[in-house]
């Protein structure tokens, strides 16, 4: 069983992340945990054409893909990252 958890990072200050957990997707197969990963890449990709957000596809050490997406809600709020990560459980 494989599970893709959402996790986001307001930059409140400089001392201060605090990781929010979004709701888990669970997923039978490592396949379709990326393909879901894929769809959510996608969506995200759309959104730097109009607005200053930031999409990363990254490889953690046992060389898994995970997306990094970083913006700001406000150029007055601070900036939020999102790390979408398929993991085994």
């Amino acid at each position: 069983m494989w599970v893709l958890i959402t996790v986001v990072f307001k930059m409140t200050s400089l001392q201060e992340n605090v990781p929010i957990y979004s709701k888990p997707i669970l997923h039978s197969t490592l396949e379709k945990c990326e393909l879901n990963l894929d769809q959510i890449h996608s969506d995200l990709i759309k959104l730097t054409y109009n607005y200053p957000v930031e999409v990363k596809v990254e490889y953690d050490e046992d060389n898994k893909k995970y997306l990094k997406y970083s913006y700001r809600t406000d150029y007055t709020k601070p900036k939020e990252t999102r790390y979408y990560h398929c993991k085994k459980i």
